[in-house]
C-alpha cells in the first residue's frame, strides 16, 4: 500500500467535502461547515497517515462467539491510507440496526453506553490522548463519516438514500453529547 502524498490527498478531500457541502440537503451543511475548515490540520506532520479500512461493516468483523473479541477483520481491498481516525466511524454500524420503516436507521436502546465504553476502552489503549488529539480523531471522525456515507455511486447521496438515514442518524445520537472529546 503505496503511501499517498499528504497535499494531493488533502486536496482531494476537501474538494469531495466541499462537493458534498454543496450538493447535499441543507441540514448537513453544519457539521460540514465545523469540520472543513479544520480539515486540514489531519495532514500536518506529527498527525499519522495509516491504513484505513473504509468498509468497516458488521459483516466484516469476525468475533469469536465465546469470547466476544474480534478475531480479524476481512475486506481490506478498499482499504487506504489515510490520515488516523478516518475509519473510525465505523463504530456506529455495531451501535444500531438498518431499518424499512423509512427512517433507514435506529440505536439500539444502550447505543450511549456502549459509545462511551469503546471511547473509554479506546483512549485506555490509546496511551491517552491531548484534548488536541481527540479534536482531531472527531475531525476524522466524522470527514470519515462523510466520505463513505455523504456519496452513492460516486455522486452525492439524495435525501431519500440509506446512506443519508445513517449519516443523518449518526450526526443526530451520534455525537450527542461527546463527553470523549474536547468541541470542534
Amino acid at each position: 500500500m503505496a503511501r499517498p502524498d499528504r497535499t494531493q490527498l488533502k486536496d482531494d478531500y476537501l474538494s469531495r467535502l466541499q462537493q458534498l457541502r454543496q450538493e447535499l440537503p441543507k441540514s448537513f451543511h453544519p457539521k460540514l461547515d465545523q469540520i472543513i475548515p479544520k480539515f486540514p490540520d489531519l495532514f500536518a506532520e506529527k498527525w499519522p497517515l495509516v491504513p484505513n479500512h473504509v468498509d468497516l461493516l458488521e459483516n466484516n468483523i469476525h468475533v469469536d462467539t465465546a469470547t466476544g473479541k474480534i478475531v480479524g477483520i476481512c475486506d481490506w481491498r478498499g482499504a487506504e491510507v489515510s490520515p488516523f481516525g478516518m475509519s473510525i466511524g465505523g463504530v456506529e454500524i455495531m451501535l444500531g440496526t438498518l431499518t424499512t420503516s423509512g427512517d433507514f436507521w435506529r440505536y439500539h436502546a444502550n447505543h450511549e453506553e456502549l459509545r462511551d465504553h469503546f471511547w473509554g476502552r479506546f483512549y485506555h489503549h490509546l496511551g491517552g490522548a491531548s484534548d488536541e488529539d481527540k479534536r482531531r480523531i472527531e475531525i476524522a471522525r466524522l470527514a470519515g463519516l462523510f466520505l463513505v456515507n455523504g456519496f452513492q455511486n460516486g455522486k452525492p447521496a439524495t435525501e431519500k438514500s440509506e446512506n443519508l438515514g445513517f449519516l443523518g442518524a449518526v450526526l443526530q445520537y451520534g455525537t450527542q453529547p461527546p463527553t470523549y472529546v474536547s468541541p470542534l
